[in-house]
């Protein structure tokens, strides 16, 4: 297993409404709340390393931050978009279908970190030299843990 990425909380881009806060804890260490009531949604953007092949996972380390039971289930998607795509990146995105693991349970001690691992079957044909970015959001209706969800990182392995 090949780590290809590691992406962080000060690197995440957001939409325009309903996405987490960036937030410094009391250690200085960033973090992306994510809400309990509301999809919130965010994107990391790259180009696809040479030798990227197989399986892809994502490894989403993350800590509750009141919660000391229930579950998080983070969603990721994967937009691959290779030179001469008919897709205008300006207006338009064409992520592939969701990537939704089970619901993890939260450690029992609140900010303890734990971490879900999502395999990435649905990635949109990357390939090396892709333009291509990774959606993370956390679907509320289908998770279970009260207060915010902080992610520290989110971590894209592949097979290779």
């Amino acid at each position: 297993m090949a780590t290809r990425y590691v992406f962080l909380p000060e690197a995440a881009q957001f939409p325009s409404s309903n996405f987490p806060a960036l937030l410094k804890d009391g250690q200085s260490r960033y973090v992306l709340a994510f809400d309990a009531s509301t999809d919130e949604t965010c994107y990391w953007t790259a180009e696809a390393p040479s030798g990227l092949t197989g399986t892809l996972t994502a490894l989403v380390k993350y800590r509750a931050a009141s919660a000391t039971s229930g579950t998080f289930l983070p969603v990721l998607a994967v937009e691959a978009i290779t030179p001469a795509d008919a897709i205008d990146t300006d207006s338009a995105s064409s992520f592939d279908t969701d990537n939704t693991p089970s619901a993890a349970t939260v450690p029992g001690t609140a900010g303890y970190i734990d971490e879900v691992t999502v395999t990435l079957t649905n990635k949109d044909s990357i390939a090396a030299g892709d333009y291509f970015r990774l959606r993370l959001f956390r679907d509320v209706s289908g998770d279970s843990a009260t207060g915010d969800i902080e992610v520290l990182s989110v971590t894209l392995n592949d097979a290779a």
